[in-house]
C-alpha cells in the first residue's frame, strides 16, 4: 500500500518553513553556513501543526532577550526590532524566496517519479492506493485511517440492492417453492406474490425498521422498500437515502453483535372523534402498562395556564356578545340605581400581561383552530420522543394528531408511533354520551339569562321609582310655594278638595313624564328545550362528521408511512372496550423483546439437510419444543406420522416445534422461549395402567403412546411379539405347547415375554406404558422379583353401573352373535368381580412400597381423565429430572416419586437414621420421622438418605446440606440407649415390677407448669415411654411427642414432698339420689328437655303437658346410647312422625278460613292433612 500526499499540502507546509527562516536569521543572527540542512527543517515542519506559523511570527524570543528598561525605551526597541516584513505570495503557492528553490525541486521530482510509479503499480498489481489528506489531522487519526483501510477487505461489506439482486431473489424463491411444496400449501391463497416474497425475505437485525434511525434516535421508523441494502446475506430497509448511505459506510455500527438490539418502549397514539372514549382508553392502558399518559390539548392548556390561569377554547369561551351587552347594561343600571354588584370571579388576561409568540400561536390553535407552527410542534414532540424519562418509559398520546397536516408532520420529522389505536363509534353513541351534558349546560345558561332579565327589570323599576319620587317631591315643593303666595283664606273643605286635585294632577303629570314601559319580550322569543336539543344534536352531528372525515385522512397518512393501525369498537360497554383494548395491545407488549426477530418455517427434510451440511446449527434445545418446555412439559416429544415436527429457523439455529400452535407462539416471540433454562436430563418413562373392563385404560394408553412416543405394551402384545419374532426360542416353543392345548399362558412365561419386550430400543429411550398389568397378586410378585417397577401406576376407578352402561352402548353398535363373546355381559361381570376382589391388595402394596399408585376417577369425561393423567406424568417426570440434575451437580435432591422401597430406604439411611437432621442441628430436637412412610420430605445427599419432618426443613436441607451432616453437623445422633422409646401397653406390662418415674405423673405437664402443685397431673398408660432405662407416663399424645423430641428437658425431675390425694373411682349406685340422677340421667334429660322447649309440640286432641311428656319419652328412646341400632332408628322414625302430626295444627290454622272455599281454590295438600288431623281423635300416639 502506498501513501500519496496531496500536492497542495507540501506547499502549505513549506510556507510555514519559509516564515520561520527569516525570523531565525533576524532574531538569532546565525550565519547562513551554520544553518541546518533544508531537509532537516522539512522533517520538523511536518511535525508542526497548522497553527504554528502564526505563533512563530510573534516576537516572543525578542522579548526574552531585551533587558528591562523603562516603558518608553522598551516600546521603541520593540517597534524597531520586531517589525518583520514578509514577502507577498498567493495563498495556495510558495513564497518566492531563494531558500525555497531546493524544496521546490525535490517536490517536483517526487511528483514526477510518483506518477510513473503509480502507473506501474496499477498495471502490475491490484493493490489499492490510499490517498491521505494530512492537513488538520493527528498521527493517531492517520494511523486509524490506514488500519481501517487495511481491514476493510477482510470485513463484511454492505451494498445497495440492485435489479440483479432482485432477479436472483426471484430465482431463489422459485427454487424454494419447488422444493418446499408442503409449506406452500399451508400458506393462504389470498397473499399475492409480493407479500409472499416479503414474508420469505431474510430481513436484518431491525426487521423492516430503519436501523440508522433506531440507532441515532431510538425510534421505530418503517423503512421504504425502495431504499434497501444487503449486509451479511440480510436485507435492511431505510427511511431515506441519507440513512442508507450512513449504513453502507459503517454497517457494523447499526447491527447487533452479541445481544439482540434493544427495542424502544411502547409509543401509541389514541385517536377518535370527540366522545369516543379516548381519554378513558388512554388512561387505562397507561395505568396497566406503567407508562405515561399524555393528553395533547391538556399539554397546550398547561403552557398557557402557567401565565393566564385559565383555559382557552370553545368549551371555555367567555360570554357571548349578547351576554356581555347584558352585563354592561346591568352595570350601567346598577350605577344609576346606586347598587353595588359583586363581579364574577373570572380570570381575564390583564392588558399588561404579554403572551409570547409561542403562547399566542397556542392560543390561536385552541380558540380558532389555527395550525401550530412546525417549530412549536417539534419542540413539544421532541420532549416525548427524545428526552428522559419519557424516552425510556414510553407513552400513550391521547388526541394527536388532530388533522392530516399534523400526521404528515409526524412522518416528515421522524416522530413515528408504534401503532395508532382508532376508536370507532356511531353518531348515535356520540349523541348518547355528549348530548345530555350539552343540554345541562344550555339549561344553566338559560337560567342565568332569565335571572339576568329579572334583575334588569328590577333595576329599571327601582330607577323609575326613584325618579318618580324625586319628581313628586319637586312638584309638591312647587305647589307648596304657590300656596304660600296666595293671600286669600279659604275654607277647610275647599283646602281638602284642592289637595285632592293637586294629588291627582301630580299623578297625571308623573304618568305623562314617566310612562310605564311595555312588558318584556315573552318567553316565546327564547329558544325552547326541544329546539335547543335539536340544534345541539345537529351541531354534534356536524362535528362528528368533520372528525370522522379528518380521522379517515389521518388513517390514510399513517398507512402511507407504514404505521400499523388498530381498530377498536368503542360502542360497547366500558369494561368490554377495556378488555378488547387490552387484548389487542397485549401482543405489542408481550412480544416487545422479539420485535426485531424473524423466524422462517421450513420443511422437516429441509431442516435435516441444512443440519447435515452445517448450513444451520441445531439449537441448545435439540428436539425439545421450547414452547412446551416453558409451559411445564417435561417429556421430550417424539416425531411420528401422527405428530410431525415443525422446524423453524431463527438466526443461525433450527428449533423443532411439536405442533402448529406452538410454532405460531414461537414465531411471535422467540426471545421469550430462547432465554429460558435449557431442558433437564431425561430418562425413559415406565407407566402401568390398570382398571376394570370398559374403564378406558387402553384408550388412555394408546393416546399417551401416540403423543409422547412411548411403546404401548400389553401381555398379549408381548406374547405375540415372541411368537412372531422369535419362533425358534425355547420360550416361544413353551408358549406354543400351552396354546395348542387350549391353555392360557402361565404367568411365569408371560413375565419372561414382557421382560424381553421391555428390551426394545423404544422402551429404553422413550419409555413404555404397560396396559392392564398386573392384574393379580401373583403377577405383582413376579414383577417385583424381576425388578420391573413402573414409575407411575394409574388406576381408573369406574363404578360397575357405568361399566355395564358402556357395554350396552358398545353392543348396540356391533353385530350380535349367538355365542358369548369376550365382551359379553357375563364375562364382563366376572372380570369386574374378580378385579374388585384383587385390586385392593395390589393397591395397598404399591402405595406402601413404592408410593407410585394414583387413583383417577374414570367416571368423568375422557378430556378430564386425560388432563389428570398428563398432570401426574409431568409432575413425576419433573421430580425425576430435578433429582438427576441436582445429583449430577453434587447437590442434595428430594427422593419423592422415585419408587424407593422401605428396604432400600433403610439400607441407604444416613448417620441420623429416621431422625430429622435439621431439627437436631438447629434446636437439638429428636424428630422421629419413622412414624410416616411417605418420602415427601426425604432427600438424598452423597449417596445417603435423610428424612425431614416438614417442608420448611426440607428446603433448608436442600439449600445447604453440608451444615446438617457430618463433619459440619453441630450435634451427632445420640446412642440408641440415649434415645427415648415409646412403649405399647403390652411392653409396659412386661416391664413389671418396674415402676414409672414421678409416681406416674406426667413429666411434661409438670415441667411446662413450672413444677407447681397444680401441674401434677397423672399420666395415661397409653402414652408411656422408656428413656435411660426409666419409664415415664405422659398425659396426652402431644405431651408424649414433646418428651420424645426433648428428653433432656423432662427426664430428670423430683416430686415435691406434698402430693395431691389419689383419685379413687366411686360407684354410681353408692351416690345419693340427687347425685345418682345427676350422674346417670341428667345429660339425656337435659337434651330431651332442650329439644321439647325449642319445638313446643302439641299433638292433636291431646293436652300440651301430655304432648311434651310423650316427646321426651320418644327422644330418650331415639337417642339411648345403650340401645341397639335398630331400636334407635325405630324410635327416631316414630319421633319424626310425632313431630309431623304436631305440625298439622299450625298448618291448618294458617290455611283454614272462615268462609267456605271450593276444593279447586284450596291448597293441594289441604284436604289430605285435614283428614289426617280428624283421624287422630282416638288413635294412640305411639302405636297409631
Amino acid at each position: 500500500m502506498v501513501i500519496e500526499d496531496d500536492e497542495l499540502e507540501p506547499e502549505e507546509e513549506v510556507d510555514t518553513e519559509e516564515l520561520e527562516a527569516p525570523e531565525e536569521s533576524e532574531t538569532a543572527e546565525v550565519p547562513e553556513e551554520t544553518r541546518p540542512p533544508l531537509f532537516a527543517e522539512e522533517s520538523e515542519v511536518f511535525e508542526v501543526p497548522e497553527t504554528e506559523p502564526e505563533s512563530a511570527i510573534e516576537p516572543i524570543a525578542v522579548e526574552t532577550e531585551i533587558p528591562k528598561e523603562s516603558e518608553e525605551s522598551l516600546e521603541s526597541k520593540k517597534s524597531s526590532e520586531t517589525e518583520i516584513v514578509l514577502p507577498e505570495y498567493p495563498e495556495d503557492a510558495y513564497p518566492n524566496v531563494p531558500e525555497m528553490e531546493p524544496l521546490k525541486e525535490k517536490i517536483k521530482d517526487f511528483t514526477l517519479s510518483w506518477k510513473q510509479l503509480e502507473a506501474t503499480l496499477n498495471d502490475l498489481t491490484v493493490i489499492p492506493i490510499l490517498s491521505l489528506e494530512i492537513a488538520g489531522k493527528t498521527p493517531e487519526e492517520l494511523l486509524q485511517k490506514v488500519v481501517e483501510t487495511m481491514e476493510k477487505p477482510f470485513k463484511f461489506s454492505a451494498w445497495e440492492l440492485t435489479m440483479e439482486d432482485y432477479d436472483e431473489e426471484t430465482e431463489d424463491y422459485q427454487s424454494e417453492a419447488e422444493v418446499d411444496e408442503d409449506l406452500e400449501e399451508e400458506e393462504e391463497e389470498e397473499e399475492n406474490e409480493e407479500k409472499t416474497k416479503e414474508k420469505r425475505r431474510h430481513l436484518g437485525d431491525t426487521k423492516h425498521f430503519c436501523p440508522v434511525v433506531l440507532k441515532e434516535n431510538f425510534v421505530l421508523q418503517p423503512g421504504s422498500l425502495d431504499e434497501a441494502a444487503k449486509y451479511r446475506e440480510k436485507i435492511y430497509y431505510f427511511s431515506s437515502n441519507e440513512a442508507k448511505e450512513k449504513f453502507l459506510e459503517h454497517p457494523e455500527k447499526y447491527v447487533s453483535h452479541e445481544e439482540p438490539l434493544q427495542a424502544p418502549p411502547l409509543r401509541l397514539c389514541v385517536l377518535g372523534p370527540r366522545g369516543s372514549g379516548k381519554t378513558m382508553c388512554g388512561s387505562y392502558l397507561a395505568e396497566n402498562l406503567g407508562i405515561f399518559h399524555i393528553q395533547f390539548e391538556e399539554v397546550l392548556q398547561e403552557k398557557l395556564m402557567l401565565k393566564t390561569e385559565r383555559k382557552f377554547g370553545p368549551e371555555f369561551e367567555e360570554d357571548s356578545e349578547d351576554e356581555q351587552a347584558a352585563k354592561q347594561e346591568i352595570k350601567e343600571l346598577a350605577t344609576q340605581a346606586n347598587i353595588t354588584i359583586e363581579e364574577e370571579n373570572t380570570k381575564k388576561l390583564s392588558p399588561e400581561m404579554q403572551l409570547t409568540e409561542e403562547e399566542e400561536a397556542i392560543k390561536s390553535n385552541l380558540t380558532e383552530n389555527e395550525p401550530l407552527p412546525s417549530e412549536i410542534l417539534e419542540g413539544i414532540l421532541s420532549d416525548w420522543w427524545f428526552k428522559e424519562p419519557i424516552r425510556s418509559t414510553g407513552f400513550i398520546l391521547d388526541g394527536f394528531p388532530r388533522n392530516p397536516e399534523e400526521a404528515l408532520f409526524l412522518g416528515e420529522h421522524g416522530f413515528f408511533p408504534d401503532a395508532v389505536i382508532v376508536i370507532q363509534v356511531d353518531d348515535q353513541d356520540i349523541f348518547n354520551r355528549l348530548l345530555p351534558s350539552h343540554i345541562e349546560k344550555w339549561k344553566r345558561k338559560q337560567k342565568k339569562k332569565l335571572d339576568r332579565k329579572k334583575f334588569i327589570k328590577y333595576l329599571k323599576a327601582k330607577i323609575r321609582d326613584d325618579m318618580i319620587a324625586k319628581r313628586r317631591a319637586e312638584l309638591m315643593s312647587e305647589r307648596e310655594t304657590k300656596k304660600k303666595g296666595e293671600r286669600v283664606v279659604k275654607d277647610e273643605d275647599d283646602v281638602s278638595e284642592e289637595e285632592e286635585e293637586d294629588k291627582s294632577s301630580i299623578d297625571n303629570i308623573l304618568d305623562e313624564e314617566f310612562p310605564k314601559e311595555e312588558g318584556e319580550t315573552s318567553d316565546e322569543d327564547d329558544e325552547q328545550e326541544t329546539d335547543a336539543t335539536e340544534r345541539l344534536r345537529t351541531e354534534l352531528g356536524e362535528k362528528f362528521e368533520a372528525d370522522m372525515s379528518s380521522l379517515q385522512m389521518i388513517q390514510d397518512e399513517f398507512e402511507r408511512i407504514l404505521v400499523p393501525i388498530i381498530h377498536l369498537n368503542g360502542s360497547r360497554k366500558p369494561r368490554i372496550v377495556k378488555y378488547m383494548l387490552n387484548d389487542k395491545v397485549k401482543p405489542l407488549v408481550e412480544n416487545r423483546a422479539s420485535i426485531f426477530e424473524k423466524c422462517y418455517p421450513v420443511a422437516p427434510h429441509v431442516a435435516q439437510k441444512m443440519l447435515s451440511l452445517t448450513y444451520k446449527y441445531q439449537s441448545s434445545f435439540g428436539y425439545w419444543d421450547p414452547v412446551k418446555l416453558s409451559e411445564g412439559d417435561t417429556i421430550k416429544p417424539v416425531e411420528s406420522p401422527e405428530n410431525p415436527f415443525y422446524p423453524v429457523i431463527h438466526r443461525q439455529y433450527i428449533y423443532f416445534l411439536s405442533s402448529k400452535g406452538t410454532k405460531e407462539k414461537f414465531m411471535k416471540n422467540p426471545i421469550k422461549y430462547i432465554r429460558q433454562t435449557k431442558p433437564r436430563p431425561t430418562m425413559p418413562i415406565r407407566i402401568a395402567i390398570v382398571g376394570p373392563p370398559k374403564s378406558g385404560k387402553t384408550t388412555v394408553a394408546k393416546k399417551i403412546a401416540s403423543i409422547y412416543g412411548l411403546k404401548r405394551l400389553s401381555i398379549g402384545d408381548a406374547l405375540r411379539s415372541i411368537l412372531n419374532n422369535q419362533p425358534g426360542t425355547e420360550l416361544a416353543l413353551m408358549l406354543n405347547w400351552h396354546l395348542h392345548k387350549g391353555l392360557t399362558a402361565p404367568d411365569e412365561l408371560a413375565i419372561q415375554a414382557l421382560e424381553i419386550s421391555l428390551m426394545d430400543s423404544v422402551c429404553n429411550t422413550s419409555g413404555v406404558i404397560i396396559d392392564g398389568y398386573p392384574a393379580t397378586k401373583y403377577q405383582m410378585d413376579l414383577l417385583e422379583s424381576r425388578t420391573i417397577i413402573p414409575m407411575i401406576i394409574f388406576e381408573l376407578d369406574v363404578p360397575s353401573k357405568e361399566i355395564f352402561r358402556r357395554l350396552l352402548v358398545e353392543k348396540k353398535e356391533q353385530q350380535s352373535f349367538p355365542y358369548p363373546l369376550h365382551n359379553s355381559a357375563q364375562i364382563t361381570a366376572l372380570k369386574n368381580s374378580k378385579y374388585r376382589k384383587i385390586i385392593g391388595e395390589i393397591r395397598q402394596y404399591y402405595q406402601e412400597q413404592h408410593q407410585n399408585w394414583y387413583v383417577i376417577d374414570g367416571f368423568h369425561s375422557k378430556w378430564w381423565i386425560w388432563n389428570e393423567v398428563v398432570k401426574i406424568i409431568q409432575m413425576v417426570n419433573k421430580c425425576i429430572q430435578i433429582y438427576l440434575e441436582r445429583i449430577k451437580s453434587g447437590k442434595a435432591a428430594c427422593i419423592d416419586k422415585l419408587c424407593i422401597t422401605p428396604q432400600e430406604l433403610a439400607s441407604h439411611l444416613g448417620e441420623f437414621g429416621q431422625f430429622c437432621p435439621v431439627s437436631l442441628a438447629e434446636s437439638y430436637e429428636l424428630f422421629d420421622c419413622a412414624t410416616t412412610t411417605s418420602l415427601e420430605f426425604a432427600a438424598e445427599f452423597r449417596g445417603h438418605y435423610y428424612k425431614m419432618n416438614s417442608l420448611e426443613k426440607l428446603y433448608k436441607f436442600l439449600e445447604n446440606p453440608e451444615i446438617y451432616v457430618p463433619p459440619l453437623a453441630p450435634y451427632p445422633l445420640p446412642s440408641a440407649d440415649m434415645i427415648p422409646k415409646r412403649l405399647t401397653i403390652s411392653e409396659l406390662k412386661s416391664q413389671f415390677p418396674k415402676c414409672a418415674e414421678l409416681q406416674g405423673y406426667c413429666p411434661v405437664t409438670y415441667q411446662d407448669g413450672k413444677q407447681r402443685y397444680e401441674a401434677l397431673i397423672p399420666g395415661s398408660i397409653n402414652y408411656a415411654l422408656e428413656y435411660r432405662d426409666r419409664i415415664y407416663i405422659c398425659e396426652t399424645e402431644e405431651k408424649l411427642q414433646k418428651f420424645l423430641r426433648s428428653p433432656l428437658k423432662y427426664w430428670n425431675q423430683n416430686l415435691p414432698n406434698k402430693l395431691p390425694p389419689l383419685k379413687e373411682p366411686v360407684l354410681l349406685t353408692s351416690l345419693p339420689l340427687p347425685g345418682y340422677l345427676e350422674q346417670g340421667v341428667a345429660t339425656p334429660l337435659i337434651k330431651a328437655m332442650n329439644a321439647v322447649g325449642s319445638i313446643k309440640p302439641k299433638f292433636p286432641f291431646l293436652s300440651i303437658r301430655r304432648s311434651a311428656l310423650l316427646f321426651i319419652a320418644l327422644h330418650l328412646k331415639a337417642f339411648n346410647p345403650h340401645g341397639s341400632e335398630y331400636t334407635r332408628k325405630k324410635y327416631k322414625k316414630k319421633m319424626d312422625q310425632f313431630i309431623e302430626r304436631c305440625e298439622l295444627i299450625t298448618y291448618l290454622g294458617a290455611k283454614m278460613t272462615r268462609k267456605y272455599r271450593e276444593p279447586q281454590h284450596r291448597a293441594i295438600d289441604f284436604d289430605h292433612k285435614l283428614q289426617t288431623f280428624l283421624s287422630l281423635r282416638n288413635i294412640d300416639p305411639f302405636n297409631g
